[in-house]
C-alpha cells in the first residue's frame, strides 16, 4: 500500500464484468466514507465469448483494450495513483485471460487483478455488513447472501452477522443465453440448475440453517438494484431497501410475468437492449424467489452499495491500516467446515490457542510472515478433517480438502500455505521430492517450515485430548524452549513427551531450539 494518504484523496475503481466495463471515481474522506465523484460504463460482451467459447474474442480483446485506453486517460485527468482494476467471472474463466491482462497493461498501463470468488465474496459482505449495521442491528441477524452477477453467484450464509459458509454457482443471470442462444434461455432451467447443486442441504450440514429456521435473505449486484428499485439505482445513492417476503415475491412475479409476456408478444424484437435487461431482471427474480420458497426468509434486504464501492471501501481500510475485519468471518468458517467433516472443536481450540502462545514467543527471536497468526489458526481448526475418510493417512486428505476449500478472506497463495501445514502437522518432513511443497514459492516454502513445525508441536502437546496445556507458559532459556504447565492430577506427562520426541524434530532444525516439559507453579 505504501505511505498512509491523508483525507480527503481519490481513488478509482474498474470492473471488467461479463457484459460491461466501469469505472467509478471516488473521493475517500476519514471515517471510512467514500462519494462518487464520475462513474462510466462501455458494454463489452465478454461473457458471449467465454461462456461459449471459452476465450476472449480478437475483437473483443481490442475493443475492451481500447476501453481501458479511456478510463486510463480518465484517471489521469484526475491524477489518480490509487486505483484497483479487477476481472470478474468473464475473464476469470477465460483460458487466454493472461494474454488479455497482458493485452490491457501493454496499451493502457493498468494492472489488471483476476478478482477471484473469496475475495469478491469477502469484500462485497464486508460493504453490505457496514452499510447495515449503520441503519440496523445487523449482528443479531441470521441469513442468506448473494451476489448476483451475470455471470456467477454467490452464495454466503451468516449467522448473527459473521459469514460462515460461502460457495461460487456457475448461474448467471445472463450465462445461459451467452453459452446456448435465447431458444435455450430458460428461468425453469435457471432454477433447475440451482437445485441441482443442493445448497440448501449443505447450508444445513456446515451452518445448521434449517427449512423452518427464519432467515433474512440480502442480496446485492445489478440486476437486484433493477428488481427491487425498478431501475439500476445511481451508484453514489446509498438507500437501501428492505422488502416483506410477500413484498420481495411480488416484485419477483411482476418481473417473471413481464418477460413472459414479452416474449410471447415478440414485443422486444426491435429493442435488444430492453429485452436483455428484461430477461436479467426476471433471471434474477426466479433466482430471489428460489431462496425465498427453499428457505423461511422473513425478509429481503437490498444494501446500498455496489461492488465498485466495495472496493473502494477495501481500499480506505487499508489505507487506514485497520485489524482485519473479516478475521472473525475466516475462523467461523473453519469451524463450520470442520463441523461438517466431523472435527473435534476442543482439540482445534487447544492446538490453535497452544500454537497462537508459541508463535507469539518466537516472533522476539525470529521473524514470521505478517499474517502467520491466521494462517496458523485456520490450520489449527482443520488439520484433522481428513479424518472424515481416514484416520491412518488424515493428514494426506486434509491437505487435499483444505486445498480444494472456498475460503473467503484467503487468497489462493496462502490456502495453499495453510493445507500445507495440515499436510506436515505429522508424519514425514517437507522435502523437495513431494509435489505440493516443491511447487511452492521460496517464501512460502520458509513460511510452512516455520508454522508447520510450530503446530506439531501443540499437536503433540494436546495429543491426549485432554487440554492438559491449554494454561502452559512459554519460555525460552539459551537453547531450551520450555513449556511450563501446573500439574493437574492426571499424571505424568510420558505421552506428551513421547510425541514431542517423535514430531520435535523440525521445531529443532527450524529454531535451533530444544524442547522440555516443566511441570510448575502457575
Amino acid at each position: 500500500m505504501g505511505d498512509r494518504r491523508k483525507y480527503p484523496f481519490q481513488l478509482g475503481v474498474v470492473d471488467i464484468g461479463a457484459h460491461s466495463v466501469r469505472l467509478d471515481i471516488f473521493e475517500c474522506r476519514s471515517g471510512g466514507r467514500v462519494k462518487l465523484l464520475e462513474s462510466l460504463s462501455k458494454s463489452v460482451n465478454l461473457g458471449f465469448d467465454v461462456f461459449r467459447r471459452g476465450r476472449v474474442s480478437p475483437e473483443n480483446l481490442q475493443l475492451l483494450a481500447s476501453v481501458m485506453r479511456d478510463f486510463a486517460r480518465k484517471m489521469e485527468e484526475y491524477r489518480i495513483t490509487l486505483y484497483r482494476v479487477v476481472a470478474t467471472s468473464a475473464v476469470r474463466e477465460a483460458f487466454n485471460r493472461d494474454l488479455v491482462i497482458n493485452r490491457i497493461f501493454s496499451e493502457s498501463g493498468l494492472e489488471v487483478e483476476i478478482l477471484e470468488p473469496q475475495e469478491e465474496t469477502r469484500v462485497s459482505f464486508l460493504a453490505m455488513r457496514d452499510d447495515l449495521r449503520r441503519v440496523m442491528d445487523f449482528d443479531v441477524k441470521t441469513g442468506i447472501f448473494l451476489v448476483v452477477g451475470t455471470g456467477s453467484l454467490l452464495v454466503s450464509c451468516f449467522e448473527k452477522g459473521v459469514m460462515k459458509f460461502s460457495e461460487e454457482v456457475a448461474i448467471g443471470t445472463s450465462r445461459m443465453f451467452d453459452a446456448f442462444g435465447r431458444a435455450s434461455e430458460s428461468l425453469e432451467q435457471t432454477v433447475e440448475n440451482l437445485r441441482s447443486v443442493d445448497l440448501p442441504r449443505r447450508i444445513c450440514e456446515s451452518v445448521g440453517i434449517h427449512a423452518d429456521q427464519p432467515v433474512t435473505l440480502t442480496g446485492m449486484g445489478a440486476s437486484v438494484r433493477m428488481l427491487v428499485f425498478g431501475e439500476e439505482k445511481n451508484s453514489d445513492d446509498e438507500r437501501h431497501i428492505v422488502l416483506s417476503t410477500g413484498e420481495a415475491v411480488g416484485r419477483a412475479e411482476q418481473a417473471l410475468t413481464a418477460v413472459a409476456s414479452g416474449r410471447a408478444g415478440a414485443a422486444d424484437a426491435s429493442k435488444p437492449l430492453a429485452a436483455e435487461i428484461s430477461a436479467s431482471k426476471a433471471a434474477c427474480a426466479a433466482i430471489i424467489e428460489y431462496f425465498m420458497s427453499e428457505f423461511n426468509c422473513v425478509e429481503f434486504i437490498s444494501p446500498g452499495v455496489t461492488t465498485r464501492r466495495a472496493l473502494a471501501m477495501e481500499l480506505v481500510r487499508q489505507n487506514d491500516s485497520h485489524k482485519d475485519p473479516f478475521a472473525r468471518d475466516i475462523l467461523a468458517i473453519c469451524d463450520a467446515i470442520g463441523h461438517k467433516y466431523g472435527y473435534d472443536p476442543a482439540h482445534a481450540a487447544s492446538v490453535a490457542e497452544l500454537s497462537h502462545k508459541l508463535l507469539t514467543r518466537l516472533r522476539r527471536d525470529f521473524d514470521f510472515p505478517a499474517n502467520s497468526d491466521i494462517l496458523l489458526d485456520c490450520a489449527a481448526r482443520l488439520h484433522d478433517i481428513g479424518r472424515f475418510l481416514d484416520a491412518r493417512r488424515h493428514h494426506l486428505h486434509s491437505y487435499y480438502i483444505i486445498s480444494n476449500l472456498s475460503l473467503p478472506g484467503v487468497s489462493r497463495r496462502e490456502q495453499q500455505i495453510i493445507a500445507a501445514i495440515a499436510r506436515y502437522h505429522r508424519h514425514e518432513l517437507p522435502s523437495e521430492l513431494q509435489p505440493e511443497y516443491l511447487s511452492m514459492p521460496p517464501e512460502d516454502k520458509v513460511a510452512v517450515l516455520k508454522l508447520a513445525a510450530i503446530m506439531r508441536v501443540a499437536d503433540s502437546l494436546d495429543c491426549s485430548r485432554g487440554g492438559r496445556f491449554n494454561l502452559a507458559r512459554v519460555a525460552v532459556h539459551g537453547h531450551t524452549l520450555s513449556l511450563q504447565t501446573p500439574d493437574d492430577g492426571g499424571g505424568d506427562f510420558r505421552l506428551e513427551r513421547f510425541y514431542l520426541g517423535l514430531k520435535g524434530d523440525l521445531f529443532g532444525d527450524v529454531f535451533g531450539l530444544d524442547l522440555k516439559i516443566e511441570e510448575c507453579a502457575l
